[in-house]
């Protein structure tokens, strides 16, 4: 008895599980499946930009009519973001589905003006996923997000795999919206995303990185060229990979090379009464190219001058970048009052009143050792 018992538990669990899946307002042809937001400021409220699964080319792909691209994109308007999102499914009869959104773009006019009153929707809202991209057109969400990129084509595929090349390129950078959402908490660390820009290619249209913006507060105040992108990465210990070049003057030549392996180590310390703080990059690098008009062998002095002329390079540039940002911004993407605040607590809580205002008096000093692996393919390692 008690196992018949439990085989009509059972039976009804599955018919009550069943029926839920068939509820109207469930079913996917019912919904809009949301895979990018955009967001623009407007004079009274903010217009938003669903980029939406075609539901009816997923439900009918044999039926032969004539159903369209894959995705559609959709304009609504609001006082407020979640108000624009809610008159989405007023003007379309389906309600958008925000789980399986994968990228949030601001247009850059919204950027500038501030972004805490449109982020609290995505935090607060349990269907986000804080682990969704984040980044910033350079004209607006709206152009961007609508971008015809050729038949088929998901914009958000297409840049979300352009910020995935940040595995591989020093000059690309990559925002979850929680990474996002801590920086601008921080009174530290300034926080940062990609900006993004479309361009028209004929028919069709191109997305590619355009630059990095660091905000202040919650607003971007300015951008990062990409030598400061590649030091911003190296600082942060995000390089995995990536492209540099030295050039060679003894041998007439230029030499590109290949981020192999990088690791960067940080050390902070208060000397004369001043905040200092060592960077130690160490490198590994592969010889990809030269290019001189006259051939030369790779001998050892070549070898050596090289991986002098890349420590010096990578030294510079990273140098270069905290000058520009500490100096002429008064701002710190990089995260370094945060680690001085982390080893010196007690200090920093009696002596830096507010870290910008320290920054002009911030010395940081680098010292880059890049070794070269490999010189190509078929040459012994010299």
């Amino acid at each position: 008895m008690r196992k018949v018992s439990k085989m009509l538990f059972l039976v009804l669990l599955i018919v009550l599980l069943l029926s839920g899946c068939s509820t109207p307002g469930l079913e996917l042809k019912n919904r809009l499946i949301v895979q990018a937001i955009g967001i623009d400021e407007t004079q009274d409220g903010v217009r938003v930009t669903l980029q939406t699964l075609n539901t009816e080319m997923a439900g009918n792909p044999n039926s032969g009519a004539d159903l369209g691209e894959v995705t559609r994109c959709l304009t609504v308007e609001g006082a407020t973001v979640s108000e624009a999102i809610s008159n989405a499914a007023k003007s379309e009869g389906k309600q958008p589905l925000i789980s399986q959104n994968r990228l949030i773009v601001f247009g850059r006019e919204t950027a500038k003006s501030g972004l805490y009153t449109h982020l609290d929707y995505f935090v607060r809202n349990a269907s986000t996923r804080l682990t969704v991209p984040v980044a910033v057109s350079d004209t607006t969400a709206e152009e961007l997000v609508s971008a015809s990129l050729g038949e088929n084509v998901l914009t958000a595929d297409s840049i979300t795999d352009i910020l995935d090349g940040a595995r591989y390129n020093t000059n690309i950078v990559s925002q979850a919206l929680y990474e996002f959402v801590n920086q601008l908490s921080s009174e530290l660390t300034d926080a940062f995303i990609p900006v993004l820009r479309m361009e028209e290619a004929g028919e069709e249209n191109k997305i590619s990185m355009y630059s990095v913006g660091v905000f202040q507060d919650d607003r971007m105040t300015y951008e990062l060229s990409a030598d400061d992108v590649t030091a911003l990465m190296l600082l942060t210990d995000k390089a995995q990979s990536g492209y540099f070049s030295v050039d060679n003057e003894a041998y007439s030549a230029q030499t590109v090379l290949r981020i192999k392996k990088t690791g960067t180590k940080i050390q902070s310390k208060v000397q004369n009464g001043k905040i200092l703080f060592n960077v130690q990059v160490k490198m590994t690098v592969d010889i990809l190219e030269t290019r001189s008009d006259t051939p030369f062998s790779l001998d050892k002095a070549y070898l050596l001058q090289t991986e002098a002329l890349a420590q010096q390079r990578i030294s510079e540039m990273i140098e270069a970048a905290v000058r520009r940002c500490f100096l002429e911004q008064n701002s710190d993407p990089f995260g370094f009052g945060q680690r001085f605040w982390k080893k010196y607590p007690a200090q920093f809580k009696s002596d830096v009143v507010h870290w910008r205002n320290a920054l002009p008096t911030v010395e940081v000093k680098t010292q880059a050792d890049v070794s070269v692996e490999r010189v190509g393919n078929g040459v012994e390692n010299l």
